[in-house]
């Protein structure tokens, strides 16, 4: 009822404000990849594909070198949020075995956080458990790894091993049992062993090269051919909050530049020079001559 009063006592603003929001809406949705060409490193299939159990074993043993006895619960995009006035975090891969609590992590931009990010992760993870009934000191040893499709510290390290040191004296070793793994994984050529090696290409370009990635992608393919993984991948992508923030980013940027057409296009009629027009408003000089020359094709009719 308020809209509808509102639209006919300011027509040309309820226009403007309803435009807005449409192409806000549009841009978010146009911005969601198609289901039928997610891969493996895509968020939401990464999540799916490490849900088998095998899998996901085989994956870790890769990437860290030594055997795991077993899994004993897998939660992909699981969300800890342990305290309620705490921001929960949800985690792609979550799984522990009889020693270790893991998360898995695929990283496709880089979005410049990841120190305070892995920080963050690792101890949310440490409160979940204790919040179970463990005391801290029955904690288990903890391992965030992050295959990021970018190379986050520009040193062309394909593996950044990150633990607590102190910084006058290297040789001391804090044994918080935390242990952070950063693959870049654009540096898959740099790694020696061949699993791994592969792997990590594989994360990075998509292409199999080896039994395993010719099995996840394999999986891959099958899970595209679910329907209801389908939907939930839809209702996944139109909540999460990186794509929302993203769309919404770029119908803002899309926003301001039509801001800056209407602009010039106003100037033009005032008959302002094209070079004071294109200084104003930041657009080209090529921009404001063509739309100088679509003014003549096309005349202002007055309304």
């Amino acid at each position: 009822m308020q809209n509808a009063k509102f639209s006919r006592i300011f027509p040309k603003i309820y226009k403007k404000i309803k435009n807005a929001i449409d192409s806000k809406a549009e841009v978010l949705v146009s911005y969601i990849k198609p289901f039928e060409e997610l891969c493996f490193y895509d968020d939401f299939m990464f999540g799916v594909v490490m849900q088998d159990k095998d899998i996901c074993k085989e994956a870790l043993e890769c990437m860290l070198g030594f055997k795991i006895d077993h899994i004993e619960y897998n939660e992909p995009q699981k969300t800890v949020a342990p305290l309620y006035t705490a921001h929960g975090i949800r985690l792609d891969v979550y799984v522990k075995d009889s020693n270790r609590i893991y998360d898995v992590e695929i990283q496709n931009k880089d979005e410049h956080d990841i120190g305070r990010r892995t920080r963050y992760y690792q101890g949310m993870m440490d409160v979940d458990s204790l919040l179970k009934g463990q005391d801290y000191s029955e904690l288990k040893e903890s391992i965030v790894i992050f295959l990021c499709r970018f190379d986050p510290f520009k040193k062309d390290i394909p593996c950044y091993t990150v633990r607590r040191t102190c910084k006058q004296d290297a040789s001391v070793f804090v044994d918080d049992a935390a242990v952070v793994q950063i693959f870049n994984c654009t540096a898959y050529d740099e790694i020696e062993n061949e699993s791994l090696r592969k792997f990590l290409k594989f994360v990075q370009t998509n292409k199999a090269e080896s039994d395993f990635t010719r099995r996840l992608n394999d999986m891959v393919e099958t899970q595209k051919q679910v329907e209801e993984l389908k939907k939930t991948y839809l209702s996944w992508s139109l909540h999460d909050s990186d794509v929302r923030r993203e769309g919404i980013a770029i119908g803002e940027k899309r926003g301001e530049e039509r801001a800056k057409l209407e602009d010039a296009r106003n100037f033009l009629l005032e008959n302002l020079p094209e070079e004071t027009i294109a200084r104003c408003t930041g657009l080209p000089l090529e921009t404001v001559q063509g739309l100088a020359e679509n003014l003549k094709t096309k005349p202002v009719h007055a309304h």
